[in-house]
């Protein structure tokens, strides 16, 4: 317990003293319509309150191992409604992806993403319910050069504590 309060005040030791004016953590569960992405877990890192930072560890049914990072800025979070002490939003925004695939043969690719959907901010905005589609379309690299070859459409469902707001 004492470490983890630890590295709460280590975080925002770090957050204010860089001035950081929002601050969040979180998981999410990633599921996946396409050739780019797999269903797994992520880490969400979230620097302000319009980019989002996510590790993704992708597991595959078919034993495919894939770790992933996207990185999305997130400046359009309209309010549709507010009920109580929270708000309903609408979100969009643009991104980059990359996924390694450690199994097999060993695949890298890449590519842009618009993130696409719905938060809600509870608590006094410390708590966020989200989910959105990322259409994505990107490049492979390894094993071999080329496009995909046709958009995924990979989908988040997480929740995310802002640490700072």
């Amino acid at each position: 317990m004492k470490f983890k309060a630890l590295i709460a005040v280590v975080i925002l030791s770090l957050a204010t003293a860089a001035r950081v004016h929002s601050f969040g953590v979180g998981a999410q569960l990633n599921f996946s319509t396409g050739e780019l992405f797999a269903p797994g877990l992520a880490l969400t890192i979230s620097p302000s309150s319009m980019t989002h930072l996510a590790i993704n560890w992708f597991l595959d049914f078919d034993k495919v191992n894939t770790i992933g990072l996207t990185f999305d800025i997130v400046p359009l979070n309209l309010p549709v409604t507010s009920f109580g002490a929270g708000t309903f939003n609408f979100t969009l925004g643009a991104g980059l992806f990359t996924n390694v695939v450690l199994t097999g043969d060993i695949g890298i690719n890449a590519g842009l993403r618009v993130p696409i959907g719905f938060n809600v901010l509870l608590v006094h905005k410390t708590l966020e319910i989200y989910t959105h589609v990322a259409p994505s379309f990107g490049v492979h690299f390894l094993p071999d050069l080329s496009l995909s070859s046709k958009p995924s459409f990979p989908i988040a469902l997480g929740a995310r504590f802002w640490l700072l707001r």
